[in-house]
């Protein structure tokens, strides 16, 4: 297994590590993201490894490092939540109150056109729908992972997940987001994420 090489922000730029598992030293929380994501997408999805200060960088850097595409290419996942959720007592507890929703960095969402997805795949009426960003504490007991951190991959709750439009037309078609750590970030093929995952592409842009 090769040794990850950290990107550095000065100096000479070096190549993030693309190798197609993680080190053996990795928190289990992300060895989890490791075991669901080679569980569904066996030889199909790519782990960097990238220094501490990235989130310090302008987004051509990010890309650069990752041999990503684009600046489009990297995405973030938000945990939203439906403040005006009530329990459905003929359904799961919490079913249809919080939603994981993966957006482009160059993106924005659009909470109406999200609020109007989410009702015409729940039922729920405008006044029963009321979509904000779930507080971080919430986040974590919901997916496992802290900010710049959240993953669609590994989540401690099976949540249902809301991918753009703007990614699924990608080209080439991969995503690159992370993967339930700070320093780690995970490249995965949109088809074959909403495939095996059961997203849902919505344009909420």
């Amino acid at each position: 297994m090769p040794e990850p090489t950290t990107a550095t922000a000065s100096g000479t730029q070096l190549m993030a590590d693309a190798s197609p598992e993680p080190v053996l030293s990795l928190e289990d929380f992300l060895s989890r993201v490791y075991k669901d994501a080679h569980g569904r997408l066996p030889r199909q999805c790519r782990f960097f490894h990238v220094a501490t200060d990235y989130y310090d960088w302008p987004y051509e850097q990010r890309a650069r490092v990752m041999a990503c595409p684009s600046t489009f290419h990297l995405c973030k996942t938000l945990v939203f939540e439906n403040t005006k959720w009530k329990q459905d007592e003929t359904k799961p507890v919490d079913a249809d109150r919080y939603w994981c929703v993966i957006v482009q960095y160059e993106g924005s969402v659009n909470i109406t056109k999200l609020e109007k997805a989410v009702r015409e795949k729940t039922g729920s009426s405008r006044k029963g729908m009321h979509l904000r960003i779930a507080p971080a504490e919430k986040s974590h007991e919901l997916t496992g992972f802290i900010n710049n951190a959240v993953s669609p991959v590994g989540m401690k709750t099976d949540l249902p997940i809301l991918i753009s439009t703007a990614i699924a037309e990608l080209s080439p078609p991969v995503f690159y987001l992370g993967a339930g750590h700070i320093d780690w970030k995970i490249a995965l093929p949109v088809q074959s994420f909403v495939d095996n995952w059961n997203a849902s592409v919505i344009d909420f842009s």
